[in-house]
């Protein structure tokens, strides 16, 4: 297919990102001009004035529109609204925070060209993120692989091409916990990855601080796989084991000896643990329930304030 006759959607979500609006859509108009295009940013609830930045952007330039939410429904959500609104024969998700190299785009087109339904951006980080932040991503997509049905890509972020398709199938989803990350690793359309280097961000604090990035992980990880809950009945189940040992011991010390253990010790140091235990697996069930309680309520994933689509 020839470039001018492709049509891409560009989601840019946005979340009090007042100085990098203008620098990332004049760095996507840069990359997009050999296509139809449109970039469609969608603001997250933004408490900045990002909105007199979007606004007049959108009135200048017809194929800039804007998605504006009435509160902060999330990232997942924001992706998902604009998904849900772009019209183009292939959509790219982008942050706006430029550490994601718009540069990168005709890259993805083009793999997108060869045949595959989903193209992943994967970064290489250099020194643009801390030590924590490096090891604990590692760490994270370790255990979300391990208890996962749906493997993902180690690395992988939200930089990436979709196939029109694959737009289609995500729109027809009513999940109110969305995890998109997994949700393409569910579908098991043909993908093909894309390397870039991770750049710094220009303007402006990460939006993303480790009690969001926690949240992310726990959604991630009860929305791929049941197997958390396995994994409680079979801890549970060793540990019963182990309690039937133990009380069978101190029956025999108690009726068949004279060494019965008179102490405290052993007494706390059971009850201690085998009561860590039960926590760890009703706040795993706790998880679950509580999804299901959202999901029940079948409520919109956002509501928008105002849209120019």
């Amino acid at each position: 297919m020839e470039s001018n006759k492709i049509k891409v959607s560009v989601i840019v979500p946005c979340y009090n990102e007042v100085q990098n609006i203008p620098l990332i859509v004049k760095e996507l108009q840069n990359f997009l001009s050999a296509y139809r295009y449109e970039i469609i940013l969608v603001d997250d609830g933004s408490t900045d004035n990002s909105k007199m930045v979007y606004e007049p952007l959108a009135i200048t330039f017809p194929e800039i529109k804007f998605i504006r939410f009435v509160r902060n429904f999330g990232h997942q959500t924001a992706l998902l609204a604009g998904i849900n609104e772009a019209s183009g024969d292939t959509i790219i998700t982008i942050d706006a925070d430029l550490q994601q190299p718009p540069s990168l785009i005709p890259n993805l087109i083009d793999k997108w060209k060869e045949g595959f339904m989903i193209v992943e951006a994967l970064p290489v980080y250099t020194d643009s993120i801390g030590p924590f932040k490096k090891y604990s991503s590692h760490f994270y997509y370790w255990l979300l692989n391990k208890l996962s049905e749906y493997p993902i890509v180690k690395s992988a972020n939200d930089y990436r091409l979709i196939d029109r398709k694959v737009a289609e199938v995500i729109k027809k989803l009513r999940e109110n916990h969305l995890y998109l990350r997994g949700i393409y690793a569910w579908m098991g359309y043909k993908k093909a990855f894309v390397e870039y280097s991770h750049l710094k961000r220009i303007h402006g604090q990460t939006h993303y601080p480790l009690h969001k990035m926690v949240k992310l992980a726990v959604n991630g990880i009860t929305s791929l796989s049941i197997k958390p809950l396995r994994l409680a009945l079979i801890l549970g189940i060793i540990v019963s084991c182990f309690a039937f040992i133990i009380m069978g011991w101190a029956l025999y010390l108690q009726f068949f000896t004279d060494k019965t253990i008179h102490g405290w010790t052993s007494t706390i140091i059971s009850t201690v643990f085998l009561a860590g235990i039960q926590l760890i697996i009703l706040g795993i069930i706790g998880e679950y329930l509580g999804k299901l309680f959202i999901e029940n309520k079948r409520r919109p994933n956002y509501i928008i304030e105002k849209k120019k689509v």
